[in-house]
């Protein structure tokens, strides 16, 4: 399996810009409903000066059998995210991700790598909105600097650029459904082949959908409010990666689909100060990436000073 394609892929699609579960009418001032969905991202940005902190632990694992006979391949990814709104239209993104492979045989670890991956700081612009359009609509570019390691499979070894595109509808029920699209490139990735100098251009995409479920909201006294999300999500990633050769790598592309189920509660303060956790519960389809596993999120968010 390649780590390194499924880790850049998992990373794009985990990282897609905000799922919210808000009515998308004209902005409040102050945070409302989740901006963060497992793996789907949204066209809802922050409000001005609100600010999103999000945190997200992933593990997948996948049976395999060689000639060496069964071994698991574990996957592991770790995120911490910061959503600041400029403007109730312009968001500032940063991502700083760490990841992790390991291989197992007889329950015995074979090889295990962790590293900080590469990271990516964005703006994206909501360029339509429900309040006087049939859809919400962002989009905006991503730098993607290499703070991950080549050797360990956790980066590319160069910088790269990329562009994220969310359409979202919220009916204001029981259910909203979100859409994203991200295409990035690293223009000089380094070759995985020791002591090979050669660079190369690589491309990757990510894509998913959600169906989002309102089952409860509970206002209470004072402002605050219970609720429970359930999340019906899939999505796909095609990356490509360098395989290692004798004297040279080569460019290779890896498609991977995912499927997952979620489920997340949500406080609202009476400051209007949320916080959030949530499990989701991802399936692979088709032979690459990971083919069951565990997403674990928290999310804590509020305004910050006077509008």
């Amino acid at each position: 399996m390649n780590w390194c394609a499924w880790i850049a892929g998992a990373a794009v699609l985990l990282l897609a810009p905000a799922v919210a579960a808000q009515t998308a009418a004209v902005a409040k001032p102050e945070p409302e409903e989740p901006d963060f969905a497992f793996l789907s991202g949204s066209a809802y940005t922050q409000t001005k000066k609100s600010a999103q902190f999000i945190h997200q632990t992933a593990y997948g694992t996948r049976r395999a059998t060689d000639a060496l006979g069964p071994r698991n391949d574990d996957a592991f990814l770790f995120f911490q995210r910061v959503e600041y709104g400029i403007t109730d239209r312009w968001e500032l993104d940063f991502v700083l991700p760490a990841a992790g492979s390991r291989t197992r045989r007889n329950g015995a670890t074979v090889t295990s790598d962790h590293a900080v991956a590469d990271g990516l700081v964005g703006v994206r612009y909501r360029l339509l909105d429900e309040a006087t359009a049939p859809v919400t609509v962002a989009t905006g570019p991503q730098i993607l600097f290499p703070s991950g390691s080549v050797g360990k499979g956790t980066g590319f070894g160069g910088a790269g650029v990329a562009w994220d595109v969310a359409v979202s509808k919220d009916w204001g029920g029981p259910v909203f459904l979100y859409n994203t699209f991200n295409y990035h490139v690293v223009p000089s990735a380094k070759d995985t082949t020791a002591g090979s100098g050669r660079r190369f251009a690589l491309h990757g995409a990510t894509w998913a959908t959600a169906i989002g479920l309102r089952p409860l909201e509970l206002p209470r006294r004072g402002g605050s409010k219970h609720d429970l999300h359930g999340f019906l999500e899939a999505g796909g990633s095609w990356q490509q990666s360098v395989e290692p050769g004798v004297a040279s790598g080569m460019r290779a592309g890896e498609l991977s689909w995912v499927f997952a189920p979620g489920i997340r509660y949500g406080y609202i303060t009476s400051r209007k100060t949320l916080v959030e956790i949530g499990v989701s519960a991802p399936i692979g389809l088709g032979p690459n990436g990971p083919k069951r596993g565990l997403i674990v999120q928290f999310q804590y968010e509020r305004l910050f000073g006077e509008r």
